[in-house]
């Protein structure tokens, strides 16, 4: 057992109150070559166990699930993908221990609730959006501040179809930290680099980011 009895029962109290939905989760994992995806399993099962028939999971292997993997994009394990009634471009790659544990619990709330938690003038700009924006959100499991980077970017994968948000482990993928040039976390990085940023900016400002990034992407400057 990895969560301890009094984290379980918080969860188990979070899980009634909270979940509406059920959500789906969806583990791409292999036994070889990937310290964290067999620990990764043994968490998701466990919130399995607390939630019930609320949650369920389902674990694929890259290797031999070529097609889901590829009809999901996956490049790299483990990666977790929540779902509620569809498919709203979360995605976790990392083991989500430590301070990252509440980004995954979050996200499977929000997931349950599928309803953003965004303004209302957030929400009707957000709209508008009609091409594809990929949110990166590079985490560790010691920051203070990254799960609040990482839900709101969660939240704006919930308000449009064409925003997705991959939340991804710094020191389990340092090439692509270093691919992004991390020095700090959170770091924000928008399509691969049409904009990024640093830190748990509030909705305003993570908003005018996305939005920067779909005029350059909408005047083709990118």
């Amino acid at each position: 057992m990895i969560l301890s009895l009094d984290v379980r029962a918080q969860l188990k109290d979070i899980f009634e109150k909270e979940l509406k939905q059920e959500v789906k989760l969806k583990l791409f994992s292999q036994a070889i070559g990937c310290e964290t995806c067999s620990p990764t399993e043994s968490i998701l099962k466990e919130l399995l166990q607390i939630a019930g028939d609320k949650i369920s999971l389902e674990v694929y292997s890259p290797l031999i699930d070529k097609d889901v993997a590829k009809s999901y994009g996956i490049e790299r394990v483990p990666t977790i993908i929540i779902e509620g009634q569809k498919d709203y471009g979360i995605r976790y790659i990392g083991l989500p221990a430590g301070l990252e544990f509440s980004t995954l619990v979050q996200g499977i709330v929000l997931a349950s609730k599928q309803s953003p938690q965004l303004s209302e003038k957030t929400l009707e700009i957000v709209s508008q959006i009609d091409l594809p924006i990929e949110i990166m959100v590079f985490v560790t499991t010691s920051c203070g501040y990254c799960p609040m980077a990482a839900i709101m970017a969660m939240n704006f994968a919930l308000a449009s179809d064409y925003i997705s948000a991959i939340i991804v482990d710094a020191s389990e993928n340092r090439d692509l930290a270093s691919r992004y040039y991390v020095s700090g976390v959170p770091k924000i990085v928008l399509n691969k680099g049409v904009a990024e940023f640093v830190g748990a900016q509030p909705e305003n400002s993570f908003l005018g980011y996305i939005v920067a990034t779909y005029n350059k992407l909408k005047n083709g400057q990118t």
